[in-house]
């Protein structure tokens, strides 16, 4: 299935404490041209506080039903489509979300046939370093953290990267964001936008 657009949109995406966001705002500073950075969870709690009420990001997946979840999802990505048409895009999201009932899919079929990104970057680290950035994390109210689920949610996270290869002819590329090193990961992230978007051009 092609693309119809002349901009790009790149997703970023990784388990929550991987460190994507800190990654690409990090790696700011080193793209060679403007490109519009979107956080989708942003989006996501905008929304959610307008038509539900809520007041935190947490409660989305505990109040909202997957239904009510999908239909924002796809709102934001309208949003996220209206952006695009003034330039290229990183959006960083979740593939896989982990709810009370298991794991559930953060971009489904759907959003990715309107999105069809032309390049995804999966921020990983290591499990471990992921659990106590989670437990230091004082911000967020998360269930109770189990190492092996963090490493098999990183695993799902990979593996849904890999459809949208043969689909959408995207570009995969995987940065491990190590304790200490965050700089190091910035540039090889700010290295591969800057490398996509010159052979677009």
């Amino acid at each position: 299935m092609g693309k119809d657009r002349e901009i790009m949109i790149i997703l970023v995406v990784g388990v929550p404490a991987s460190g994507k966001t800190s990654v690409v705002n990090a790696a700011k500073k080193y793209f060679k041209r403007e490109i519009e950075v979107i956080e989708f969870g942003d989006i996501i709690f905008e929304l959610a506080k307008k038509n539900y009420g809520i007041e935190n990001r947490d409660e989305i997946r505990k109040k909202l039903s997957v239904k009510d979840q999908t239909e924002l999802q796809l709102e934001a990505v309208g949003y996220i489509l209206d952006k695009c048409m003034k330039g290229d895009v990183i959006v960083t999201t979740h593939f896989v979300i982990e709810t009370s009932s298991g794991f559930k899919s953060g971009i489904n079929k759907e959003m990715a046939d309107l999105l069809k990104p032309d390049a995804i970057v999966i921020i990983i680290s290591d499990p471990d370093k992921i659990l106590l950035r989670r437990v230091e994390d004082t911000s967020r109210v998360r269930e109770k953290e189990d190492l092996e689920r963090i490493r098999i949610h990183q695993e799902m996270t990979i593996y849904y990267a890999i459809p949208f290869m043969y689909m959408y002819n995207t570009v995969i590329e995987v940065i491990k964001n190590e304790e200490g090193l965050l700089e190091v990961a910035a540039k090889k992230f700010a290295d591969f936008i800057n490398n996509l978007l010159e052979e677009k051009r």
